[in-house]
């Protein structure tokens, strides 16, 4: 991926955010996964936030994931899944409920959690760092703009701009 492209400098590249988001995110993964394999984790990048609620929380099961992480529930699931042949997430029944599957992390999993954890906390830092440089927290722009956006989609920003 490259770090331009045509529609950085178009006359009408401000319609093109979701393309520069897009290469946004696939620089930051990219980069999280070469940092992850330098402290040898093993957890891929996309499913960081699988094991972040496994580990911190009891009784979690891949559906709470699903609707904590607003994701489907079949992502989830390949990623927990993904996380079990890996060796580092398994499944038990529920005490109350046999229909649901408690996940935890097995030893290597606790191991690697705690790696995840610290790097973690390393990544947090360098985006601090990069948020200060750009005089913007991105993360929190971007949730603010998802709010904005569900609130008043683009259609309606459309619809009052054209009868302006």
């Amino acid at each position: 991926m490259h770090d331009s492209n045509i529609m950085d400098t178009h006359p009408l590249s401000g319609a093109f955010l979701s393309n520069k988001l897009l290469r946004l995110v696939e620089t930051i993964a990219d980069q999280g996964e070469a940092l992850l394999k330098s402290a040898g984790i093993v957890i891929p990048p996309r499913a960081i936030s699988t094991v972040l609620m496994i580990g911190e929380l009891d009784n979690v099961t891949a559906a709470d994931i699903a609707g904590s992480l607003d994701q489907p529930h079949q992502l989830a699931t390949q990623r927990i899944s993904l996380l079990m042949e890996l060796g580092l997430v398994t499944k038990a029944p529920h005490a109350t409920d046999s229909r649901r599957k408690v996940l935890t992390l097995t030893e290597t999993g606790r191991e690697q959690y705690t790696l995840m954890i610290a790097m973690l906390e390393n990544i947090r830092a360098a985006m601090d760092a990069l948020y200060d440089e750009l005089g913007c927290n991105l993360a929190d722009m971007a949730a603010k703009a998802v709010t904005s956006l569900k609130d008043r989609p683009l259609i309606e920003r459309i619809g009052t701009q054209s009868t302006e």
